[in-house]
Parts: structure tokens; C-alpha cells; sequence
């Protein structure tokens, strides 16, 4: 895949969005708060609401998407998710740049979490991203462009 749209999520992709985040989320999220089902669709709905995120088609399928969000001083990745048989291809690398392309045109940072239980720590550092803080359960990095 060389490319990829951006579509506008809506309403009615809530139960693909959810499954797309249960599917990579449960596993880090059981492994350091244990998966409580209600609060994670409560949760789901209060903050990763459909019309927040955009999805990530390969010109065939929706194959992920992601939630950026603008904060006073920064851009926020809140969430980028892309299908288990679409990682390793490249693609959240292409769909990051082109996140921090968006940055850059601000000259704003881009800050994210990353659940410490979950493995893609290598995967920002080695786009740039750097670690400013964490907690017993997140790191906090950022890019500057």
C-alpha cells in the first residue's frame, strides 16, 4: 500500500471503531487495570466519540484511524490504531508523518500517551518522538518539529 485516505468518521462506524480499540487496547488495558467492559464503552463513548476519529482507508477497506485532538500549546494523538494484519507494512509510520506534518504546519508539538504495557515505545522513538514524563502506568512523549 503506498497510500492511504482519511475519512470522517460518523455515527454509524461506533461499533467498528469500538471493535478496532477493543481489539488492540484489551490486551495492555487488562494487563494494567484488568478490562471492566461498561466502563470501557462508557469510556469509549465519553472520549473516542465516531465523529472524532478518522478512519484509515486503503482505497479497498477501513484497515484503522486515529483521534487528534487540538490542545492550547500542542496536537494530541489520543489514539492511532491500524487492523493486526495491516501492521508492519509501514503504514502507522505513513499516517504518523503525515500526523506530524500536520504539527509542523502549526508549529505546535504533538504529544501522546502510550499504555506501558503495550510495545510501540521503540516504534515513536524511532519516528522522533522523545519521553517527558510518566506515571505507574503511561509514558508521555513528545515530537518537535
Amino acid at each position: 500500500m503506498k497510500e492511504f485516505q482519511l475519512i470522517d468518521g460518523k455515527t454509524f462506524d461506533r461499533e467498528w471503531l469500538y471493535n478496532l480499540y477493543q481489539n488492540a487496547m484489551k490486551p495492555c488495558i487488562e494487563a494494567t487495570w484488568g478490562w471492566n467492559e461498561e466502563f470501557q464503552n462508557n469510556g469509549f463513548d465519553n472520549n473516542l466519540k465516531p465523529t472524532d476519529w478518522k478512519i484509515i482507508n486503503d482505497g479497498i477497506e477501513r484497515i484503522g484511524g486515529f483521534v487528534l485532538k487540538e490542545g492550547n500549546d500542542h496536537l494530541w494523538l489520543e489514539m492511532i490504531i491500524i487492523k493486526p494484519e495491516y501492521r508492519q507494512k509501514g503504514i502507522g509510520r505513513r499516517v504518523l508523518t503525515y500526523i506530524q506534518s500536520i504539527a509542523k504546519e502549526k508549529s505546535s508539538p504533538l504529544r501522546l500517551s502510550v499504555i506501558k504495557a503495550n510495545p510501540v515505545k521503540p516504534f515513536y522513538l524511532k519516528l522522533g518522538f522523545c519521553q517527558y514524563d510518566e506515571d505507574d502506568s503511561f509514558y508521555k512523549m513528545q515530537w518537535h518539529s
